[in-house]
């Protein structure tokens, strides 16, 4: 009886399977680096895309006050990595500390505490930098920038907006609306204003036919975002490429376009996986930091259900191991994420009244969790919270087993069941082969 396993929190569930269920083995490609994370880094840095070095444009710029965009702790940047040879960086053009705040982007989740950040960005970094947390919502510290050209208000944390060299880190990874995490998004999600967040995560942005995972050509989400980060002004960005372990497989730097560009190439090659069959089960994982709540969590099966070739079949079932141990979410977004839900009789009531009436940032996530489960069913395992999970019309199980045992009773004997550990790092497309 085969085996399989997927992340469940900083952990692994282990899951027998009979082998004439077991479908396939869905796995990001295998990149095995070939020099030490440090080493990745540092080659990044030393080789630009689309930029010069950021030390020359620093000592071209000379700048009073530089902001470093860090990620928060719900996205796995390793910030700790990347912040020492970004500092040594300005450092070498003769940027003092004093002159340097990092800035966490937030977006609409909750602000991190000081040991989260100690933990994230290094305790040493932590003592010697100015750190804050972006607040979307404090319009003292917002500024208008104008509008896009698709007419988005720009409303941007004050402290980014007035410096004059700005540097964000990030992960490129698959995202459902911008196509790929990382670069742009830092800057007009991250430590944007409520209006602006709230654009971005419309319905109708998520409606159109190219807002969509793993695509960034014509999509309104990723244009949108790039021209705030241009008329704002993002000089320089470090984003990496993680494998299934979190490790770094690649880093580019540079540019904010050009280097980007370079990351999505990359993780295209990485991420999009063909398959030929959709499963009556598919188990999947999200892993640390993204099982911390259900908001958070949830993503796994949206990113399952979204892709251009679901592995799941409609009306089939998700099964997703996560203990949240924050629960729904302590941030606005993850409390407007559970009240579209408890306020509504059923799903299709769910996508209605956001339909019509609209949804506020963070909200957004109601809406897809919602389409989700109209594609599949899905089914938490283990986690803190069941009632909510119930009440929010998915399936809770306290162990695997059980899960697994409601799947083949539901679809029979011989439901084909297929396993992606990392749902968060997998699209699923439809293969050509025969």
């Amino acid at each position: 009886m085969p085996t399989v396993r997927v992340p469940n929190g900083k952990g692994f569930v282990e899951v027998n399977l009979h082998s004439q269920n077991l479908g396939q083995i869905i796995e990001p490609k295998l990149v095995a680096a070939d020099t030490s994370p440090q080493n990745i880094i540092e080659h990044a840095l030393e080789h630009p895309v689309g930029t010069p070095r950021l030390s020359t444009i620093a000592a071209q710029k000379r700048p009073k006050k530089v902001v470093i965009v860090v990620t928060d702790i719900t996205r796995p940047c390793p910030d700790d990595r990347f912040l020492p040879v970004i500092l040594s960086e300005l450092s070498g053009a003769g940027i003092e500390n004093a002159r340097i705040t990092i800035v966490v982007a937030t977006g609409m989740h909750r602000p991190c505490t000081r040991n989260e950040l100690a933990n994230k960005l290094g305790s040493d970094i932590v003592s010697k930098i100015e750190v804050v947390n972006h607040n979307p919502t404090d319009k003292e510290n917002l500024v208008f920038a104008g509008k896009t050209s698709l007419n988005c208000p720009i409303y941007l944390n004050k402290l980014v907006y007035e410096a004059d060299l700005r540097i964000s880190t990030g992960i490129i990874e698959p995202h459902l609306f911008a196509g790929y995490s990382g670069a742009r998004k830092a800057i007009a999600i991250g430590v944007a204003g409520e209006e602006t967040i709230g654009w971005q995560h419309a319905i109708d942005v998520f409606d159109d036919p190219y807002t969509r995972i793993g695509n960034i050509d014509h999509n309104r989400f990723h244009m949108n975002a790039s021209e705030i980060a241009e008329k704002v002004g993002l000089h320089f960005i470090v984003n990496g490429v993680l494998d299934t372990s979190g490790q770094l497989v690649r880093v580019v730097a540079g540019g904010a376009v050009a280097a980007f560009e370079a990351g999505v190439s990359f993780a295209d090659k990485v991420y999009k996986v063909p398959i030929q069959e959709q499963a009556d089960i598919v188990i999947t994982g999200v892993s640390f930091p993204k099982d911390a709540n259900l908001y958070q969590a949830t993503r796994g099966a949206s990113n399952v259900a979204f892709s251009p070739f679901p592995s799941v079949r409609q009306g089939g079932l998700i099964v997703l191991p996560a203990t949240m141990p924050e629960g729904v979410g302590q941030g606005l977004g993850e409390q407007r994420f559970y009240n579209a839900f408890v306020s509504a009789s059923n799903l299709d009531e769910v996508i209605k009244n956001i339909r019509s009436e609209g949804v506020p940032p963070g909200g957004h996530r109601a809406y897809l969790l919602a389409r989700t489960l109209k594609h599949a069913d899905l089914a938490i395992v283990g986690s803190t919270i069941p009632e909510e999970v119930r009440k929010m019309f998915m399936l809770h199980f306290d162990s695997m087993a059980e899960a697994l045992d409601y799947g083949l009773a539901r679809f029979g004997e011989r439901s084909r069941v297929s396993v992606i550990s990392h749902s968060l790092q997998v699209i699923t497309v439809e293969s050509t082969e025969k």
